[in-house]
């Protein structure tokens, strides 16, 4: 097989060779020559540029090894980065590696990145290599590989991680229906990879996920999970809303000075993640919704439930305000509606609510979930099966619906005051792959600064909230966020 450079004189050996080619290869710099295949050594298939030329990636460590000595001397090698990517073959997954690529290459002059994609279907993964290094063509230093993985395979994941001494894992591929599985953040923090970053949301998985923290920091791995853009991006922004509000930090339930946090998300169009996110949404109807009442939890089954208008924009007339506007949005188990409720201790309520286009979509769930069993929903069989019936129809919307994203989140302190953020961008695929990816790159910077006297870099397993309640970081996290490509507008307004 070939990449998007291709390989000539791909001899029979290769179908056997070990992945711990793969690693020594890894300790050495790529030789590339211009225009010549030379063969590989190694499992799977890579590509990779430079410019607008195509090259050849050699894993022979020997030929390395006489190349380095003979041609290049004593010159130090490029700062590298080597990501592995879990589902970095789907639709956020590739959009993420592009962005994580392209930000990095921006911010390290005469660095290189090497994106290690890993997942189940190779054909798949020769698309998504072929796509990323479409994307980011022109630029130098991008080199992107793909792996034959399942993850669910005693070992297989620890045998990839040994064999590839990454610098990050970005995980991209769930669980995201109720699974606790924490698998494979456990294998990072065996293979004592620094960063991890996962999009990963359901309460289960949370807990579990957490009672790992403590491994994280004997392995020195700082992991974040639920870091997409709701739940991870919204997390930060009512962070920002509470301390916008109220400073201080107290102690006991109702002490912070907050007391109500609402958390309300728009979606129209979904960039080709249609059936991953449809099969997400029905099982959540058959979940309890994570809410705070009178500053307890109280997790209570109206997911789907009766809607409400929400105005996602600051002022009428602003760019929030022509791209959404005012929508219905209906109660679904986001977790940060009780993670961030009680990690600012509010005394009040939490609510959380989800809106799509077109407005037809709404009423349709409303009704389902009203004549369906609770039940139901949560049996796998029947959510997918549904997702699968109306996946067609929302390949058929898409085309006349444009896409878009919106959060808004709104904090209210004790004495009635509010602080409203908004945020918009033009597409929900980008914008939850390149939260991920900033994510993963704030975490790169607090480890290359750990040294620093109060650096924060902090081993251990984390939620984005905890790590963006630091008043001299969240100005600098909030930067990355927000200032992506695609995004429409970010505000902030106390009333």
């Amino acid at each position: 097989p070939a990449g998007s450079a291709g390989f000539a004189g791909f001899a029979a050996a290769a179908a056997s060779a070990s992945l711990a080619s793969a690693s020594l290869a890894s300790r050495r710099r790529r030789l590339r020559r211009r225009g010549a295949a030379l063969g590989a050594l190694g499992r799977g298939w890579r590509g990779g540029r430079r410019g607008r030329s195509s090259e050849s990636l050699l894993c022979a460590t020997a030929t390395v090894d006489a190349a380095l000595a003979a041609g290049r001397g004593t010159q130090e090698a490029p700062r590298r980065l080597r990501v592995l990517l879990l589902g970095g073959a789907g639709r956020i997954g590739t959009a993420a590696a592009a962005h994580l690529a392209r930000r990095w290459l921006a911010a390290e002059a005469g660095s290189e990145v090497q994106l290690e994609l890993a997942g189940r279907d190779p054909q798949k993964g020769q698309v998504a290599v072929d796509e990323i290094m479409g994307e980011l063509q022109g630029l130098d230093g991008v080199m992107c590989s793909f792996h034959r993985l399942d993850w669910s395979l005693p070992g297989a994941l620890d045998e990839l991680l040994g064999s590839l001494n990454v610098d990050a894992l970005l995980h991209t591929a769930g669980p995201f229906d109720g699974d606790p599985e924490t698998g494979v953040l456990a294998a990072a923090i065996r293979a004592k990879v620094p960063v991890y970053v996962d999009v990963s949301d359901p309460m289960a998985y949370i807990a579990k996920a957490r009672s790992l923290s403590e491994a994280a920091k004997d392995s020195d791995t700082m992991a974040l999970i639920c870091a997409g853009a709701f739940p991870g991006f919204s997390n930060v922004l009512a962070v920002e809303c509470a301390r916008r509000l109220c400073p201080a930090v107290a102690g006991a339930a109702g002490e912070s000075g907050l007391k109500d946090l609402d958390f309300a998300y728009f979606t129209a169009g979904l960039g080709g993640s249609g059936a991953v996110n449809l099969l997400i949404t029905n099982l959540g109807f058959g979940e309890p919704v994570p809410l705070y009442r009178d500053g307890k939890y109280d997790p209570q089954m109206i997911a789907g439930g009766g809607s409400r208008p929400v105005s996602f924009f600051i002022e009428e007339g602003d760019a929030a305000f022509n791209l959404v506007g005012e929508r219905e949005v209906w109660p679904w188990p986001f977790p940060e509606a009780a993670t961030v409720a009680g990690h600012l201790r509010i005394s009040g309520n939490s609510s959380t609510g989800m809106g799509t286009a077109p407005e037809i979509w709404n009423t349709i769930l409303v009704a389902l979930v009203a004549l369906v069993p609770r039940g139901l929903w949560r049996e796998r069989w029947f959510s997918e099966g549904m997702a699968w019936f109306s996946l067609p129809l929302v390949w058929v919307t898409d085309k006349f619906v444009s896409e878009t994203h919106a959060i808004r989140v709104e904090a209210t302190a004790s004495d009635g005051r509010r602080c409203v953020a908004v945020q918009t961008h033009k597409s929900f695929r980008s914008c939850v792959a390149q939260s991920s990816a900033e994510f993963a790159l704030d975490l790169l910077e607090r480890r290359r600064r750990r040294t620093e006297e109060g650096a924060p870099w902090k081993p251990g397993v984390w939620l984005p909230e905890e790590l963006a309640d630091d008043a001299a970081w969240r100005p600098k996290l909030l930067h990355r966020l927000s200032s992506t490509p695609g995004t429409v507008s970010c505000e902030f307004r106390t009333l």
